[in-house]
């Protein structure tokens, strides 16, 4: 649960200079943007294990390249994005809102609730 938290602020850090920015704060995030964002938080799972079911990940996930991530899937209101580590030959996805507010990730890409 704490890790949930964390992972909730990470991405609040992210975005909140774009919510400054822009003023309503209820825009829909870039998808570079949204790319930033999971491999960041990619990146913070590096050598521990986020408590979200996929165990401990390894320390190489730590040097993600930005160019990792891809938009798996995207829906209404939701974003699925795909980071790749090579050097595993693993992926992690992450589960964000448009507005770029992290829900969840695993190593499946399915999450309940998403179609």
């Amino acid at each position: 649960m704490k890790l949930r938290m964390t992972l909730c602020l990470l991405a609040s850090l992210f975005i909140s200079s774009n919510l400054l920015a822009h003023g309503s704060g209820h825009a829909p995030i870039s998808e570079q943007k949204a790319l930033l964002i999971a491999t960041q938080i990619t990146k913070g799972f590096a050598n521990i294990d986020p408590q979200l079911g996929f165990g401990k990940v390894p320390g190489s996930w730590a040097n993600i390249a930005s160019d990792a991530a891809t938009i798996y899937q995207s829906g209404d209101g939701y974003r699925i994005i795909k980071v790749v580590n090579p050097n595993e030959e693993s992926a992690l996805y992450i589960l964000m809102s448009d507005e770029g507010e992290v829900y969840d990730a695993n190593s499946s890409g399915k999450f309940e609730g998403v179609n």
